[in-house]
């Protein structure tokens, strides 16, 4: 929240770059999608190895204090200091989005299956309300972007001190095999699960889904303060306070998305939350008037838990239990290949016309297209 969507952006357009629009919308852009990449690389390779080696739980810590270590190093970003800023970002980010492939496979072994759709709702808006308590902060902290650089070195120790517990007490895991547990197998676990398509017929063609939904959602969040403070004119407070919105009701959203699931079924619910995001981007491209942004903003904000949260819990309900990694590892590598092009697309757009609400305006194709694909997958989890 801090470094991605709400304060370092600000930081790294106005201060680092020196230009809010054009260059700095572009090489944030260039960033996240750097990020995305490495993502892309590792992510389906590493969930693979933790499911045949049981050396999941070691690598969610190694990951988790990689990007914590790289979150503090960007308290030393200032004036032109593209380079390093854009290092340790990409490496900040791209071992926090690495790391969520471990986090996430980490559900089925902690709850009941039939019980992975509602905890998967309250763990995602448990993290929406941690993300509410860090603008809380920024609130009372940052009061201008140049001089708050503190709020970085908070945020460092802050995902420290959350993380332990699940350093902790997170389960290890077991082997699936005896195999060598060397990169190669992870490469040959992948190839079999291409192999195998027609197994995962379902699992296939919703990735392919999420891979155009994720990349909407995923550029909305990286350029939301961006379009906000740059093209609508708000203020920091402004700011801060329309986030905590969204915040709160993205949490609510998550939770109450599980319950709806589970008597409608999950690709139901998922195709409703598209269809509010597609008609509330176009609302947003038009939209001057603060007042109306923030009640659009507020639903997007319900709509951003329930889909991220859903997804999730498909994978979860409808992968095998001995391929969860793998899978966990395939949603990444589906998502996050996408997210490399729209920051990129939303960068080049606005350097090419100047305009946030251009960029913002292309973000639909990408929604209706994965609307049009999700209408394949058969939805077995709804209640009969």
């Amino acid at each position: 929240m801090v470094i991605l969507t709400a304060y370092f952006i600000l930081y790294f357009k106005q201060i680092v770059v020196g230009d809010i629009r054009g260059d700095g919308d572009f090489l944030w852009g260039l960033a996240t999608s750097s990020s995305m990449a490495l993502t892309v690389l590792l992510s389906p390779i590493l969930g693979t190895y933790s499911d045949i080696s049981g050396n999941r739980k070691t690598l969610y810590i190694l990951f988790s204090l990689i990007s914590i270590i790289s979150t503090f190093l960007l308290y030393f970003s200032d004036r032109g200091t593209i380079f390093y800023s854009t290092l340790f970002f990409v490496v900040a980010y791209a071992c926090y989005a690495i790391n969520m492939t471990f986090y996430n496979s980490f559900l089925p072994d902690i709850v009941k299956r039939d019980e992975i759709e509602k905890y998967s709702g309250i763990g995602w808006g448990a993290g929406y309300f941690g993300g509410l308590l860090s603008l809380i902060i920024m609130a009372l902290i940052v009061k201008e972007v140049e001089s708050s650089k503190i709020i970085i070195i908070i945020t460092a120790l802050s995902y420290l001190l959350f993380a332990l517990p699940s350093f902790l007490y997170l389960p290890k895991q077991t082997g699936i095999d005896n195999k060598s547990t060397n990169i190669l197998h992870g490469f040959i676990e992948i190839k079999n699960t291409f192999n195998n398509i027609r197994c995962y017929r379902n699992i296939f063609i919703f990735l392919f889904s999420y891979f155009f939904i994720s990349d909407g959602i995923s550029t909305v969040i990286v350029f939301f303060s961006s379009y906000t403070v740059h093209t609508l004119k708000f203020s920091l407070s402004e700011n801060f306070g329309l986030l905590m919105i969204i915040q709160i009701s993205a949490a609510m959203g998550a939770m109450v998305s599980g319950f709806i699931a589970k008597r409608i079924g999950l690709i139901k619910t998922i195709i409703f939350t598209i269809i509010i995001w597609i008609i509330s981007i176009g609302v947003i491209y038009i939209v001057s008037s603060k007042i109306i942004f923030f009640i659009v903003s507020s639903i997007c904000g319900s709509v951003l838990g329930a889909t991220q949260s859903l997804a999730r819990s498909y994978i979860a309900t409808t992968s095998p239990k001995e391929k969860s990694g793998e899978f966990f590892g395939f949603m990444t590598f589906s998502s996050k290949i996408a997210a490399i092009f729209g920051p990129l697309l939303f960068g080049i757009v606005s350097k090419t016309t100047n305009s946030q609400r251009l960029s913002i305006l292309s973000l639909e194709l990408l929604f209706i297209i994965g609307l049009i694909i999700l209408f394949n997958v058969k939805d077995q989890s709804a209640k009969h």
